[in-house]
C-alpha cells in the first residue's frame, strides 16, 4: 500500500515538474508602441557633405500608431529642417524589432523637387519605451542620389 502511494506521489511530482517546463510559465504581454517618439541620430557615413557631416547629430520627432505590430507614422519632422514635407510613414514591430520608412520632398533653390527617404531599423527594449538601431537617408534629385547613415536612439515620450 505504501508503495502505491509512493508511485502516485512520484507521478504527481513528475506531472507538476513537466507542467512547469512547458511554455515558459507565463504570458508575455504585448508591447504597444503607440505614442510620441523622439529619435536622436548620429551620422557615421555620408556620400556627400550636403546631406550631413560625419558626427552630425539630428533629432526627429513623430507620432506612431501601433495596430498589432503594423505601424503608421504621423507628423514626422527633423528639428531644424522645417522645409521638408513629410508623408505618412509605415513600419512594423515584431519580436522587439522595429522597422520604419518615411518619405518626403522639398524644392531646392533651383525649383526642382528633391525626394528623400529615411529608413529606421532597431530593437525596442522590453519596457517598450526606448531602444536603439540604425538609419539610412537617401536624397534624390535630377536622377542622382546621395545617402547618409548612422546610429539612432529611440525614446517614447
Amino acid at each position: 500500500m505504501k508503495r502505491k502511494y509512493f508511485l502516485v506521489g512520484l507521478f504527481l511530482m513528475l506531472v507538476i515538474f513537466l507542467a512547469g517546463c512547458g511554455s515558459g510559465g507565463g504570458v508575455i504581454p504585448s508591447t504597444n508602441l503607440s505614442g510620441n517618439w523622439t529619435t536622436t541620430n548620429t551620422t557615421t557615413f555620408t556620400t556627400s557633405s550636403q546631406i550631413a557631416d560625419v558626427g552630425a547629430v539630428t533629432t526627429a520627432k513623430c507620432n506612431i500608431v501601433d495596430n498589432s505590430g503594423s505601424l503608421t507614422i504621423y507628423n514626422f519632422y527633423i528639428i531644424g529642417q522645417p522645409f521638408i514635407n513629410w508623408n505618412t510613414g509605415y513600419g512594423t514591430f515584431k519580436n522587439s524589432i522595429i522597422t520604419a520608412n518615411i518619405s518626403g520632398s522639398y524644392l531646392n533653390i533651383y525649383g526642382s523637387t528633391v525626394s528623400t527617404i529615411v529608413y529606421f531599423e532597431g530593437t525596442i527594449d522590453s519596457s517598450g519605451i526606448s531602444g536603439s538601431g540604425t538609419w539610412i537617408q537617401t536624397i534624390s534629385v535630377y536622377g542622382y542620389s546621395d545617402s547618409a547613415s548612422g546610429t539612432t536612439i529611440f525614446i517614447k515620450g
